[in-house]
């Protein structure tokens, strides 16, 4: 297979790309998890703070054979979309940053006007801690903040760092209350029309690359933290515990909410062994 690469949302955002996806016009998509949510909703389970205990368990649950891999695939193919997953990976740890407000605790966030995504767990995990949430697109969030329409967000490291959100935001608090989950799916069109010795290869290639691009986010994350302390970001250290507890509770009313409480006890089983 000869593969073409469009980095950059070069063909659009996620969604416009699953569309193309389902009429035949693009083959492969590497997104994240929470923009395929409105295709395949089980995806929201990973937008749960605090879901996986290490980098250890998050990089074993995402793993190519793992449970949590196959109920996903599983998902995907009953939501008949269009979609056929290949792998999921790891996009780095998601933490918390402001313009000026010295984040340590849950309360510290009490009133804070923070941008969300727009999922509806997302608002209500920052409700829990206090903050006051909107939904913004990631595109507008720089002069959200610039301007004080917003005072905080979420993210992952490479994501502050590629929009140059640490020239508004002084503050990035280490709260890494989420492994960012991504996926890897191609045309189910496409792949049903290959043979059976192509889809193996392509699966095993799949294989090799989501575990790949985990260690890489892994990698970025090391690397840029220094990066943003030398852009003049202060790096705090929070105490996770009361974030943790604050978020429990939805683990298992949002879980039942999606049909997944089966899925968040294998994870659970993970984080204890």
């Amino acid at each position: 297979f000869t593969v073409e690469i469009f980095p950059g949302g070069q063909l659009g955002n996620d969604a416009t790309v699953v569309d193309e996806m389902r009429i035949g016009t693009v083959d492969i998509l590497f997104g994240g998890s929470a923009n395929v949510a409105p295709f395949v909703q089980g995806f929201e389970f990973f937008s749960l703070n605090y879901l996986f205990g290490d980098f250890e368990i998050f990089e074993a649950a995402v793993a190519a054979d793992s449970p949590v891999t196959d109920y996903l695939r599983q998902t995907v193919a009953d939501a008949d979309v269009g979609i056929t997953l290949l792998g999921l990976l790891g996009g780095g740890i998601r933490n918390l940053s402001t313009a000026n407000v010295r984040v340590e605790t849950p309360a510290d966030l009490q009133g804070v006007r923070m941008r969300v995504a727009g999922s509806q767990l997302d608002a209500e995990t920052w409700g829990a801690y206090g903050a006051v949430t909107t939904s913004l697109p990631w595109t507008e969030l720089y002069t959200a903040m610039q301007t004080g329409v917003v005072a905080a967000f979420e993210s992952t490291l490479s994501g502050f760092y590629s929009a140059r959100h640490y020239e508004v935001a002084r503050y990035h608090m280490r709260t890494e209350h989420q492994f960012m989950v991504s996926h890897m799916s191609i045309a189910t069109p496409r792949f049903e029309a290959m043979s059976p010795e192509d889809q193996e290869a392509i699966m095993a290639a799949a294989a090799k690359a989501t575990a790949h691009g985990t260690q890489v986010g892994a990698e970025a994350d090391a690397t840029l933290l220094n990066t943003l302390m030398e852009r003049g970001v202060e790096v705090v250290e929070v105490d996770k515990a009361p974030f943790i507890e604050a978020t429990m509770a939805l683990h298992d009313e949002y879980a039942e909410r999606l049909g997944m409480t089966d899925l968040l006890e294998v994870v659970r089983e993970m984080n204890a062994q």
